[in-house]
């Protein structure tokens, strides 16, 4: 693969799962603190899912706003630094409310990591590799749910809870250190220069502007409830659902790491044939299609097929719609783009986090289930008819051009395939 010819990039990919990997073992660590050290009721568990969700719901646009005026490289190096100190304070944290603070504070760092590693990729490869440059680096990610959770677990086990927050802040040096030697190509264009308000509002206009960008934010959303529902849910489910302890639920992560890890090598060879908005769709709505099949059952072998298939679905959703984000918007806004969809997701995870410990309580796990389950499939039924009727105008037009989804590039593969 020409992208993995850069020993830079290679590097950068190595990182970003070790750094993933870190990160997922600090979240089974924040878990296990607060379920076994400080007795946390299921409200706290709550609480503790929206420290890393709320403050990225507070700061909108305004968090791609550093990356859009300097560049994604210094903005991931300091929000790593900070991110490892707030990962040693939590180590060292005694009571419950100090690790809330903590674990808050690494929320708001990673709301300006996430804009700026979405903006990495177009200025480190030609356009024509990006699809395989996110798809490598987003299967770097998802290497850390695959062995996240069992290093989280082994680092608890050796050494307590202590030692995975200590994991996680040495994982944040080892990204620094990749990042580092990175150098970026120059942006298309420039960030208007005014106010932050205006630089914010330029960032909402790149994207309710373009009918495509809107209908990756409507199958975004109704993904990210669903993910949002399953930091609740899951912990919930795993202990009064299927009786197994946090071994089992840690093990059922895996196997949802495990697939998206072996489907995202698959996109990297499919490569620009997967970068389709409707692609996006069709697998928002299948993830909620076996994400209800993973929450409906107190069968565990059950569980773990559909939490596997779930997993095989998922990278066909993340990877295209990080490309077609990247190419249908202006390289000079990205940062507020991709803090936009940061937004989203914070906003949806912190509203389905909040209430599917409600749901659970009142309907049970079953209709939990098909309850959040049952939104990315509305989603994806939504984008399918908005794309038909674009279709169908379109066939009914004698002046109109091709009807593609993805933006010029595409409109001129179709004249070029005509």
């Amino acid at each position: 693969m020409e992208v993995l010819r850069d020993k830079r990039f290679r590097a950068l990919v190595l990182g970003q799962a070790v750094n993933g990997i870190g990160s997922w073992c600090a979240l089974i660590a924040i878990w296990g603190y607060a379920s076994d050290r400080f007795n946390a009721t299921p409200w706290q568990v709550a609480i503790l899912g929206l420290t890393w969700t709320v403050p990225g719901a507070l700061l909108g646009p305004f968090a791609g706003i550093p990356t859009d005026r300097w560049d994604p490289r210094r903005v991931l190096m300091t929000a790593d630094a900070l991110a490892a100190l707030c990962a040693i304070a939590m180590a060292f944290t005694d009571t419950y409310w100090s690790l809330v603070v903590w674990s808050t504070a690494q929320g708001f760092v990673k709301s300006f990591a996430a804009p700026a590693f979405g903006a990495l990729a177009p200025r480190v490869v030609p356009d024509e590799q990006l699809p395989q440059a996110n798809a490598l680096l987003s299967t770097a990610m998802q290497l850390s749910i695959a062995f996240g959770p069992l290093l989280g677990a082994g680092a608890i086990s050796a050494s307590g809870a202590r030692g995975a927050f200590l994991v996680d802040a040495a994982t944040y040096l080892i990204a620094i250190i990749v990042v580092f030697p990175l150098t970026l190509s120059p942006k298309v264009g420039t960030a208007d220069p005014g106010t932050a308000w205006a630089e914010a509002q330029q960032g909402w206009r790149a994207v309710i502007e373009r009918p495509v960008v809107v209908r990756l934010f409507v199958a975004a959303a109704g993904v990210y409830l669903l993910w949002g529902s399953g930091v609740t849910l899951e912990p919930l489910y795993v202990k009064h659902v299927l009786h197994r302890t946090p071994e089992t639920f840690a093990l059922l992560q895996t196997a949802f790491g495990v697939m998206m890890v072996a489907m995202g090598l698959v996109i990297t060879r499919v490569g620009d044939r997967a970068t389709k908005t409707w692609i996006v769709a069709l697998a928002a709505g299948l993830s909620g299609v076996c994400a209800i099949g993973y929450l409906s059952t107190p069968n565990v072998v059950i569980a773990f097929a559909s939490i596997a298939m779930w997993g095989m679905i998922t990278p066909w959703f993340t990877t295209p719609m990080r490309t077609l984000l990247q190419r249908e918007t202006p390289m000079e806004v990205h940062g507020r783009v991709f803090a936009l969809d940061e937004t989203l997701r914070s906003w949806s995870m912190a509203i389905a986090t909040g209430t599917a410990g409600i749901a659970f309580s009142n309907i049970g796990y079953r209709w939990s289930g098909v309850l959040y389950g049952s939104m990315p499939i509305i989603g994806a039924v939504c984008i399918a008819t908005g794309i038909a009727r674009r279709r169908s105008a379109a066939s009914h037009d004698p002046w109109a051009g091709p009807a593609t989804e993805n933006g010029p590039a595409a409109a001129a593969e179709v004249n070029s395939a005509g």
